[in-house]
């Protein structure tokens, strides 16, 4: 299972589209994914229709009381399953922290109960360096940092490449970044200053060649619950997701096969 975390400090930048989005596209690959929602505001598990207070959320997962596959829901996609969370892992985070043992593994381990049931598991991160963040980035074998194309489209993201490379460094050295990718993307002078900025504060940041363009069908398909392959197949965002998945699978592809 190709873990991969969808990571930035900021809200709004499309990461729960992306995630979701992502995932449909993979299926529409045939691939077999499970998504971890593991931002408290649920977004993800609100698209896919599964907040449900009364079942367990990934939460209790990372408190260990509850194992994985116990957690694991379906969605309205045949090749798409969801850890879910919710307001519930603001408490999780607080006693996460008291723990004196190996916090930063919990996630991982718990993943190794489900990792042989698929081919991806894409993590929507919060838009904050907590526990839950921590631990998506000691699973993942990949970071995809979506990167909103306006005037402070860069805050935050020094922090996230050292906190990257911090957790290479002690904890996953096989944690690798895959990109920033633009989103809301549109040909302005914003877009074009967050393309200069990338390249001039971080120089080792490589840019996803896949743009996710601007159109008002995505706010239309995230509040119909659906992905925009199904949505509306032919918009431009549809296009660059499908794209993406591509991408993502030839990126996975090569470095698997340069391991071999």
């Amino acid at each position: 299972m190709i873990c991969i975390a969808i990571i930035n400090l900021k809200g709004g930048v499309g990461k729960s589209v992306t995630a979701c989005n992502l995932a449909a596209e993979l299926e529409a690959k045939s691939k077999s994914v499970l998504v971890v929602d593991l931002d408290k505001q649920g977004n993800t598990s609100k698209f896919f229709g599964v907040l449900d207070y009364d079942s367990p959320s990934i939460a209790e997962i990372m408190l260990g009381v509850c194992r994985a596959p116990g957690a694991v829901v379906d969605t309205n996609l045949a090749a798409v399953n969801l850890i879910p969370c919710d307001m519930r892992m603001l408490k999780a985070n607080r006693m996460i922290l008291m723990d004196n043992g190996p916090r930063q593994y919990h996630l991982r381990d718990a993943l190794k109960d489900v990792s042989a049931n698929y081919d991806y598991c894409i993590m929507d991160c919060p838009p904050d360096l907590d526990m839950g963040s921590i631990n998506a980035l000691c699973a993942a074998d990949w970071v995809i940092i979506p990167v909103d194309c306006d005037e402070w489209a860069c805050d935050g993201m020094r922090e996230i490449i050292d906190q990257i490379e911090q957790v290479q460094i002690d904890y996953n050295p096989r944690l690798k970044i895959m990109g920033a990718l633009l989103t809301k993307y549109r040909r302005t002078r914003y877009a074009a200053d967050v393309i200069h900025t990338i390249a001039e504060k971080l120089p080792g940041l490589a840019l996803l060649p896949t743009v996710i363009r601007y159109t008002v069908r995505v706010s239309e398909a995230k509040s119909a619950h659906k992905p925009l392959r199904t949505f509306s197949p032919d918009c431009t965002a549809a296009l660059d997701y499908k794209a993406l998945a591509e991408k993502v699978e030839s990126i996975v592809s090569n470095v698997d096969t340069e391991e071999d």
